[in-house]
């Protein structure tokens, strides 16, 4: 069989050594003839190929050692190492981000798995694919996964398998901003992994620790726990952990203000990512130091590492560091008063971050259509087995008939299926490219001009705390569109506070014009309800701009939300402003023509995530209100939203 050829690269004593390693994958596929027994072949070829992808080529698209370790299982028809060799595949096609596939190999592992009586095996797959759900942000999938191998781990005794599932519960809280769920799940693997004195999982454990305490804002614990994670890291020689390490110590101190610590281990992390050959964390560290040095205001060793990291970035080609580059640029140009070019910067990396999420669609189609042609090839097995089985019986013509019969349904049937499929696949294409159409009708350069010219006011009327203060809120405006455009749901509480963000800004910018007021059921629980990001706020920008903006003064925009038959939320937007035909009228005085694109993006996006639930959505209802005497006194919008629940 053919192997494609690569280089692997090691360093020793600082010289960086190429070996052309096509001889030696080579070589190990030649040795499998020599082994006698089919079992001990496949153990062998399963261990070569975690070589293969941690330590030479990890950008293969095909692992050559599993490929065959799955014709030799499939050729002697063994359940539990075809779940071996499928649970391999699994990890396998998760270390390279493919988590579809992962997915789709851990259910054949865990199917195969089923059948034998291996809990341990059986928990380690259930465990592997919660992972790989958790990468595809599919939290839900990811808890029940975990939580089934963690109770068959419990019966089994199996203690490794419950620490992990524990580890990745308490990474799903981390998540999703459950901090002190994800600290009580850390604590309870951590004490599994120090009775069976595990230096690895302790190590791990006390990073996660340290994470979760970051994320309460608690940066002094936090950095003990970090410390901790380091001490076992170097206790095992970790040079991975290690590294993690010496980043989140250099991010915690970098909160606490401590530059000089936080730039003394961000210069760790360089030359330990230096040692190892990874170019990506070097690029990371330099960007890391320089972000450092631009809180410290010392610009010109700012410019000179971020600059440095973005260099590195864009030979590799790494699209997010490129993006974190050009952002702590945009930062670097806003404090030294550069805004058009600090503007030029933040254009830049949400280019770049189009362009990933481009990437991740283009990524997704492509592992289903692999998806597909291994279902096409699985149906093929399928109808040859069954022909096989027809020629067995031809001298009975009545079984003929019937199986000839069965064929033909199964055919319809599978035929049916791959134009199902097919359908779905080309919705789910066009909701993600309105996914990305949404995201940037709302990321507007008109929205970022008109902020950006309430900063500049501010400024030039010698109000900086003003100024401070909305640069403030505008930037976390833009991070909290940037993190939650690429999610399918995320926690109410998440929308809540963007919402609350952009009326704060948008009212600042009508001079305080208007009130807020928002009402939310007292038996909803924001971190419990997901919905789809962004889906309200083209609602509440019509609102502002064409009902409450007019009025000059005395508005109020009300919006409330409630739980409406388990899996919709009813949300109401009432404004009291012109009216929508005082509104048309203006709008045709000042821009016959224009249209919003916000809201016709919106009421698509409803349509297409229509195809996926049970249940029917009410049409978006608008209603005009009128005083006692008749007269238009503002606008009503009732909008249903299709929910999800995270733990329930």
């Amino acid at each position: 069989m053919f192997v494609a050829g690569f280089i692997c690269s090691t360093s020793i004593a600082g010289t960086k050594i190429y070996v052309d390693t096509t001889a030696i994958v080579q070589h190990q596929l030649d040795t499998v003839t020599s082994i006698k027994s089919d079992t001990a072949k496949i153990g062998y070829l399963l261990n070569a190929g975690s070589v293969y992808r941690n330590e030479w080529h990890k950008r293969e698209q095909e692992n050559p050692f599993l490929i065959q370790a799955l014709e030799l299982a499939e050729k002697i028809g063994d359940s539990l190492q075809l779940a071996r060799v499928y649970n391999a595949m699994c990890v396998d096609q998760r270390n390279v981000a493919r988590y579809l596939l992962a997915v789709n190999y851990g259910k054949q592992a865990l199917d195969y798995a089923s059948t034998t009586k291996d809990s341990v095996l059986l928990s380690t797959i259930l465990n592997n694919i919660g992972v790989a759900y958790r990468r595809l942000d599919d939290n839900q999938q990811a808890f029940e996964y975990h939580m089934r191998a963690l109770h068959i781990a419990e019966a089994c005794g199996n203690w490794r398998s419950q620490a992990i599932a524990i580890n990745s519960i308490g990474n799903i809280y981390l998540s999703t901003e459950q901090y002190d769920k994800a600290i009580a799940s850390f604590q309870q693997s951590l004490e599994i992994e120090k009775q069976h004195h595990n230096n690895l999982g302790l190590a791990i454990n006390y990073a996660n620790i340290g994470l979760a305490l970051e994320g309460k804002n608690k940066y002094v614990q936090a950095v003990d726990y970090f410390l901790k994670s380091l001490s076992y890291n170097e206790l095992i020689n970790h040079r991975q952990g290690k590294l993690i390490s010496y980043n989140n110590l250099g991010q915690a101190y970098q909160k606490l203000g401590r530059y000089s610590l936080s730039l003394d281990y961000f210069q760790k992390a360089l030359q330990l990512s230096d040692q190892i050959g990874d170019v990506i964390d070097v690029a990371d560290s330099y960007i890391s130091l320089g972000y450092t040095y631009l809180l410290m205001k010392k610009y010109p060793e700012a410019y000179n590492q971020i600059t440095k990291g973005l260099s590195i970035a864009q030979s590799i080609g790494s699209k997010s560091l490129i993006m974190k580059a050009y952002k702590a640029l945009q930062e670097y140009y806003a404090a030294k008063g550069n805004f058009k070019q600090s503007m030029e910067m933040l254009e830049k990396a949400l280019n770049y971050k189009d362009s990933m999420l481009n990437d991740k669609i283009s990524n997704r189609m492509a592992e289903l259509e692999v998806l597909y042609q291994l279902d096409k090839k699985n149906a093929a097995i399928q109808l040859l087995q069954k022909e096989a089985y027809l020629k067995d019986v031809e001298s009975n013509r009545n079984l003929i008939l019937a199986l000839s019969l069965m064929g033909f349904i199964v055919v319809m049937v599978i035929g049916g299926y791959f134009v199902i499929r097919h359908r779905e696949l080309k919705i789910r294409q066009r909701a993600l490219q309105l996914e990305l159409q949404s995201l940037r009708s709302r990321m507007n350069p008109h929205f970022i001009f008109n902020s950006l010219n309430s900063i500049h006011k501010y400024i030039w009327t010698n109000q900086p705390e003003e100024a401070s203060d909305y640069l403030t809120k505008f930037a976390r405006l833009i991070r909290m569109i940037l993190e939650n455009s690429e999610r399918d749901f995320i926690p109410l509480s998440s929308e809540i506070e963007f919402l609350s963000i952009y009326i704060e800004l948008e009212n600042l910018r009508c001079n305080h014009s208007f009130e807020f007021v928002l009402q939310i059921e007292e038996s909803i629980d924001t971190e419990d309800v997901m919905i789809a990001p962004l889906m309200i706020q083209p609602f509440v920008e019509n609102a502002i701009w064409h009902g409450l903006a007019p009025k000059k003064g005395g508005g109020i925009l009300k919006i409330s939300m409630k739980l409406h038959e388990q899996q919709k939320l009813r949300v109401e937007i009432e404004d009291n402003g012109i009216g929508r035909q005082k509104a048309e009228e203006i709008k045709m005085q000042k821009n016959p023509k224009h249209k919003s694109m916000g809201l016709r993006l919106t009421e698509e996006r409803l349509k297409l995530l229509q195809h996926s639930l049970p249940f029917n959505l009410q049409q978006t209802q608008i209603v005009d209100l009128i005083d006692g005497n008749q007269k238009p006194c503002g606008t009503k919008i009732i909008l249903e939203l299709p929910v999800e629940f995270a733990y329930s």
